[in-house]
């Protein structure tokens, strides 16, 4: 949100403006009538909360009036998301205590009691950040400025990928108030975060691991050379390689030489350069262990004190001091380093608090022509058995079916040239379904025609010939191995690319029948897997639960999935054509 309020990404214009105003409160003193201004906001000092200090905060938030000449709909938001990433900006900038929530202050700049588990206060482990004063010097206002002018100018992935790490970095400070291992772990991952994303690392067969190398090019012995490549780079294009040596690389990068001459005043013991490689890999091994393990960082680190190196193993390693000295040293070069651009073109809409993408109701897409094809068939064919479970097997009330012509027409044309089934399929079921259940009048040009022409397509197997089978009540007439291979393939891919959905219902449908054809077979225990995994996959359903509950340890009754899952059937289903349900 604070690049954004700067109107960078908005076009020229009318602007709806809106002043948000705040108490921060802080261990930073400011003298009275001394006001810090910044391209965010503007602080004032105001009277303190016993004993804490306080600056009141004015952010003055705008938002297009009419974004992309059109009338827009957001005029502000509650100010939230805008008080909490300045506070924290400030907080990381001048390495003090500054939050909006009074209780977290206080609890944070506490000099007495620590918290459970924890053997001192914060302000024992870091230095300034949790003095229980910090005396504003000459100089901070401006540096802030500067600092939040580059900030705000970055590029929109460099700026969005600074503010995460800030949070963390910020968050992580918070924590040794009550959680060490994770404060050192968040301190860690706020460099690594930065390491991931910009370092520009480029994977060599060589980072990989090497137990998994060996066993791969053994594999790989004997094949031709451009094969065996092919492979080591689809290996590495799908793996995270040398996590460890990018992290510690790039932070190595990114440490100025102030931080071994300036940014020592007032150090203890800060680490040297020699040592700061293996130091980095310890805090990189201490943050695994925990994430993996919640192994606890080893107890050299947890000693009250300001040292920023200390032993572990034999091995520098950092201290919070000195780890939280780094972590804010290497972001602040992040930053600093950043290229700015004073506009940038960006969909900021999608940043804004509050929003949220959710998906409409099939009746608002399913029929749409935009970008109607082959590979967008598989969802229109879900979303229209949403409908037709809806309106057709449960019989909701108001529930409909929407028309479908206006895609079958473009189905019709192609269709026929779609060479392969399983292209074909999504469109045909669509095609087909909808001509079972509407109305003559509404059929389209080529029907049954079309269908008749491709009518092999649905002897094979498939998703899409389950339902078409399923809805009409047409008999399955595959096997049960061809349908055990049915229920498998379908619930390892439905979430893939171009799969159909064809919903809870029906999913448990297929399972039930499968259990069903176990039943016949004299396969009671698989019969019983399989009303289970049923009962599992489709957990809101009170009937389907209340069905496994009544079953017994005798042999199964007949399983008619229809009993089952759906209300009492009218006489002329399946073959109903509620016509009249149907949009125009």
């Amino acid at each position: 949100m604070l690049q954004i309020i700067t109107e960078k990404f908005f076009a020229p214009g009318e602007r709806y403006e809106t002043l948000h105003r705040a108490i921060l409160y802080t261990n930073y003193r400011v003298m009275r009538g001394e006001k810090i201004t910044t391209p965010i906001g503007t602080l004032f000092p105001s009277t303190g909360l016993q004993s804490l200090g306080t600056l009141t905060c004015e952010i003055l938030e705008k938002q297009e009036k009419y974004p992309e000449g059109k009338p827009g709909v957001f005029v502000a938001t509650l100010g939230d998301d805008l008080i909490n990433d300045f506070a924290a900006v400030i907080s990381f900038f001048l390495n003090v205590t500054c939050t909006p929530d009074p209780d977290l202050t206080r609890r944070l700049l506490s000099q007495e009691r620590p918290s459970l588990g924890v053997e001192a206060v914060p302000s024992r482990f870091i230095q300034r950040m949790f003095d229980r004063e910090v005396h504003g010097k000459d100089g901070d206002a401006d540096a802030l400025s500067a600092f939040i002018t580059q900030l705000l100018g970055l590029e929109r992935k460099r700026f969005a990928q600074a503010m995460r790490s800030i949070r963390q970095f910020v968050i992580g400070s918070h924590r040794t108030a009550d959680d060490l291992n994770l404060a050192y772990t968040l301190f860690v991952t706020s460099i690594e975060s930065l390491a991931q994303t910009f370092d520009g690392h480029v994977a060599e067969w060589a980072d990989y691991d090497a137990r998994k190398r060996s066993t791969i090019d053994k594999a790989l012995d004997g094949a031709a050379d451009n094969m065996a490549d092919r492979v080591r780079k689809a290996v590495l294009a799908n793996e995270h390689v040398a996590m460890a040596r990018r992290f510690r690389d790039f932070a190595i990068a990114h440490v100025d030489s102030s931080y071994f001459r300036e940014g020592t005043v007032g150090s203890q013991g800060p680490i040297s350069r020699p040592d700061l490689a293996v130091a980095l890999q310890q805090a990189y091994t201490i943050r695994s262990a925990y994430v993996h393990t919640l192994r606890d960082v080893p107890r050299e680190l947890t000693i009250q004190g300001f040292p920023e190196a200390t032993d572990v193993d034999d091995k520098p390693a950092l201290s919070f001091a000195g780890l939280s000295r780094l972590a804010r040293h290497i972001i602040m070069q992040f930053v600093w380093r950043g290229r700015t651009v004073e506009h940038e073109n960006f969909d900021y809409r999608k940043e804004l608090p509050g929003i949220v993408n959710v998906s409409l109701s099939p009746e608002y897409w399913v029929a749409s022509t935009g970008g109607f094809s082959h590979q967008s068939a598989p969802m229109r064919l879900g979303g229209f058995l949403q409908q037709i479970t809806s309106a057709v097997l449960l019989k909701h009330k108001d529930a409909k079916l929407t028309d479908l012509r206006p895609i079958l027409n473009m189905a019709e044309e192609q269709i026929p040239g779609l060479s392969k089934a399983s292209q074909r399929l999504p469109m045909l079921t669509l095609y087909f379904l909808f001509h079972q259940l509407a109305g003559a009048e509404f059929h389209c040009k080529q029907w049954p025609a079309l269908f008749e022409q491709y009518k092999s397509d649905f002897d094979p197997p498939t998703i899409e010939s389950f339902v078409a089978h399923l809805v009409t009540g047409h008999p399955l007439e595959w096997s049960l191995v061809e349908m055990e291979e049915l229920h498998k393939t379908y619930f390892r891919s439905r979430h893939t690319a171009l799969a159909t959905k064809i919903g809870v219902v029906m999913e448990s449908a297929l399972s039930l029948i499968v259990a069903e054809l176990n039943r016949k077979a004299g396969n009671d225990a698989r019969a019983r897997d399989l009303i289970a995994f049923a009962v599992e996959a489709y957990p809101s359903s009170t009937a389907l639960r209340d069905y496994e509950a009544a079953l017994t340890s005798s042999d199964l009754a007949e399983i008619d999935w229809t009993k089952i899952l759906l209300p009492s059937r009218s006489a002329t289903w399946p073959n109903a054509t509620p016509d009249q349900d149907l949009r125009s």
